[in-house]
């Protein structure tokens, strides 16, 4: 492992949160269909000033959602994100 990978490796450990992202995604889109930006909106309005997020809170919304999206619990229908009927 070369110095910068050992970097990269320790950087992206440092983005990723310690709260459940896909749990507060989850909650937002029970409320109906949204976009990223609003869900990146709503995201950090329910985190409010008690959580801190390092990195791009963007980036960790879009990875939670590539992850709801692949285990089939979350719909993206051309931008716009809701959840799987059952």
């Amino acid at each position: 492992m070369t110095r910068l990978d050992a970097i990269s490796g320790t950087m992206l450990q440092m983005a990723i949160p310690t709260i459940p992202i896909d749990h507060l995604i989850l909650n937002q889109l029970a409320r109906g269909e949204m976009r990223l930006l609003a869900l990146v909106v709503a995201v950090r309005r329910a985190l409010g000033r008690s959580e801190a997020v390092k990195g791009d809170l963007s980036t960790i919304v879009k990875s939670s959602l590539r992850k709801l999206v692949a285990s089939n619990a979350v719909v993206d229908v051309e931008g716009v994100f809701s959840l799987r009927h059952q």
